[in-house]
């Protein structure tokens, strides 16, 4: 019995490394698969990190736009302000002008109307 037993355990330890060789090698197999999951794992966290800085960048650079075009719009507004108080100025000196000119005709005429006064007989 003891030789029965013997081959048993000689066939059951056989089956027990043979198990433990096939253990191991999906052990290794995993390994492998979780090493690659992590290198995977890692490059997206970079990916996701440069992405993060770039959409900071971004949204620096539309900050920064954003306040030229407000800066610019700015300066059109104070520009028309400052263009329609010209326009306004140049209406009044218009209309000064044309009373002067009035007033010139007038004063012409009254120095001429003298003067025909003094040499008529």
């Amino acid at each position: 019995m003891q030789v029965q037993d013997m081959a048993t355990l000689q066939v059951e330890l056989a089956q027990a490394q043979q198990e433990k060789a096939k253990q191991k090698e999906k052990i290794a197999v995993y390994e492998e698969q979780r090493q690659q999951l992590h290198w995977e794992l890692r490059k997206l966290q970079v990916s996701q990190e440069q992405s993060k800085q770039e959409a900071h960048s971004f949204q620096e650079r539309l900050q920064e736009l954003s306040s030229r075009a407000q800066h610019w719009q700015q300066l059109q507004e104070d520009s028309e302000r400052a263009l329609a108080m010209r326009e306004e100025e140049l209406v009044v000196c218009k209309v000064e002008l044309a009373f002067l000119k009035e007033e010139l005709s007038k004063a012409t005429e009254q120095v001429q109307d003298r003067n025909r006064q003094h040499h008529s007989p």
